[in-house]
């Protein structure tokens, strides 16, 4: 007998899914992709002919451990502000892989931000120094308010920088997140936050360098969320030479990484990642050598990810009768 799909909404994955539950399971899906044990296709990412900067993309992915196969649709429209319209907005469609069955359709933003969220923080728990303490985040909008809760989990970190070009959106999240996590949190310039800071986590839609070479320091550790097409870029391209840099899928962050712009340049050779964060996880690829080494995890999210985030919120679901549900046949 056919199963019913599960139709969830954004609100009721906030309610029940904390990003902070998603790491340990973000981490090992990490390390598994790495043995073979999954499949993923490739990213497709493409601009639409409608007359105005508009892009869609679909990200796939199965994994062996969570038994899933799902499929997201992610679509940017920059003149969306305009019309009272988010500028992005996403769904993920998850089936049962051996008899093809549609088990959730749900809303993609939550999960996109939750996973890679975990993601930075996977990346500081195994590349950052142990006596991290200040971190600082470069766009505090949802995924970044999503990226300070993850990654403040896997250090003690006693002082939190956070910058955002919306100062008073900033202040607000400082005011909020600082009593929700209960350490201090003090809005900052992108200078004074990279500067003072043990660990820097960038989440934003940038298309031109915020974070400057001369204001990372040695022994930082930075996970780079926001880079996921080719034009955006966060970091000068003249920092990358001075890191060790890692990518949750190499191929992909090539192409369209934080390191793509720099290789199209020739500041980076392709050989420029030192492995991925699931070899690093899994102790074939050395981590942090020195407590100088400037660390850099190039994330630009993939389809794994995703399908290890919607099992948690499907298995959520199904055990708590949320949703929607409807019998297609």
């Amino acid at each position: 007998m056919a199963r019913e799909t599960i139709i969830l909404k954004r609100n009721e994955i906030a309610d029940q899914i904390n990003v902070v539950d998603t790491i340990d399971a973000i981490e090992q899906a990490m390390g598994q992709f790495e043995l073979g044990h999954d499949y993923l296709p490739p990213k497709a990412i493409y601009e639409l002919p409608v007359g105005e900067p508009a892009w869609a993309a679909c990200i796939t992915g199965f994994t062996n451990a969570a038994n899933l196969l799902s499929i997201k649709v992610g679509q940017e429209r920059s003149y969306n502000t305009e019309r009272d319209l988010p500028t992005t907005n996403s769904w993920i469609a998850c089936f049962e892989p051996v008899t093809g069955e549609l088990l959730m359709l749900c809303d993609g933003m939550l999960p996109t931000m939750y996973r890679t969220a975990a993601a930075a923080a996977v990346g500081t728990r195994h590349l950052a120094r142990q006596d991290s303490r200040v971190l600082a985040v470069i766009g505090v909008g949802q995924l970044g308010q999503q990226c300070v809760r993850a990654v403040h989990s896997v250090r003690n970190f006693q002082h939190i920088l956070i910058h955002d070009a919306m100062e008073t959106m900033a202040e607000q999240v400082a005011t909020q997140l600082s009593a929700e996590l209960n350490t201090p949190i003090t809005v900052s310039s992108a200078q004074k936050a990279c500067e003072e800071a043990d660990v820097i986590v960038t989440a934003t839609n940038s298309r031109e360098a915020i974070v400057a070479a001369d204001w990372v320091g040695p022994g930082t550790h930075m996970s780079c969320m926001g880079s996921d097409m080719h034009e955006k870029i966060e970091c000068e391209a003249e920092l990358l030479p001075r890191c060790r840099i890692y990518a949750d899928q190499i191929e992909h962050a090539l192409q369209r990484g934080e390191v793509s712009q720099a290789v199209e340049k020739g500041v980076l050779e392709k050989t420029c990642h030192v492995g991925s964060l699931g070899q690093v996880i899994n102790g074939s690829v050395p981590g942090r050598q020195n407590e100088t080494d400037i660390t850099m995890f190039d994330g630009v999210g993939i389809g794994i990810q995703d399908t290890t985030v919607v099992r948690t919120i499907y298995d959520q679901a199904e055990q708590r009768g949320l949703g929607l549900r409807l019998a297609f046949s």
